[in-house]
């Protein structure tokens, strides 16, 4: 008897142990994927991964062995928007051209419609995409791609693109536009920008588009991505 009662004590020790490891490794996963929110972003701040094509439209093209293309978006849009809840994507067998949206992020029913940075054939969209799209917040530039693409034009429409050098000084640029759209449309339309914050210095607040109205998401659709060239 004594014996029996031993051994369930063992039973019921292991068992207690199981779950407490069991819940410490489902807590660790959790904290690995979760995306948090630093305070400030700026041009510093955004990686720009060497052997990667860049574009004015804050996307990105790189070529595989086999002539494919994989294109996707870069960490700038992220940082503007915050932490991504949906998108909308182009089926495979359409074709996409350079300059005309191809895919369009969303948080929380708000939008923002991204232009191509090369044209193409999509032959596989990044189903993961679909179902977590906070992916292209993690890891823009690995899981967080959008197409892959047979491209059409690649040899004359690179000559249009950054390598990565060029593109973080050109950021420099694009970030002084960044401060002064939001500048100026904070002093035009006080309301809706009520919660934008330029930090002395002009430090943009994370996420800066986050929990705006959906006219904000529609004033920067309009005054700073549609007035790319």
């Amino acid at each position: 008897m004594v014996l029996l009662i031993f051994v369930a004590f063992i039973l019921l020790c292991l068992g207690v142990d199981a779950i407490v490891q069991f819940r410490k490794q489902k807590k660790g996963i959790v904290q690995e994927v979760a995306y948090t929110f630093p305070d400030f972003f700026s041009e510093n701040t955004i990686v720009v991964p060497k052997g990667l094509y860049f574009d004015k439209t804050h996307t990105w093209a790189f070529m595989d062995k086999d002539g494919m293309v994989k294109i996707g978006i870069d960490d700038f849009f992220p940082h503007v928007t915050g932490l991504l809840t949906g998108i909308k994507m182009k089926n495979s067998g359409e074709t996409i051209k350079k300059n005309e949206v191809f895919v369009s992020i969303i948080r929380n029913g708000k939008q923002l419609n991204i232009k191509a940075p090369v044209s193409g054939i999509i032959k596989t969209q990044n189903k993961a995409l679909l179902t977590n799209t906070s992916l292209i917040n993690s890891f823009p530039y690995s899981d967080g791609w959008v197409y892959m693409i047979e491209p059409t034009n690649w040899v004359r429409e690179i000559q249009f693109l950054f390598i990565a050098e060029k593109f973080s000084i050109w950021l420099n640029t694009e970030f002084t536009r960044l401060k002064d759209f939001f500048s100026v449309m904070q002093k035009t339309n006080e309301t809706r920008y009520a919660q934008v914050v330029l930090q002395d210095g002009g430090e943009l607040k994370e996420g800066i588009l986050m929990d705006l109205r959906s006219e904000a998401w529609e004033d920067f659709q309009t005054h700073f991505i549609d007035t790319v060239k």
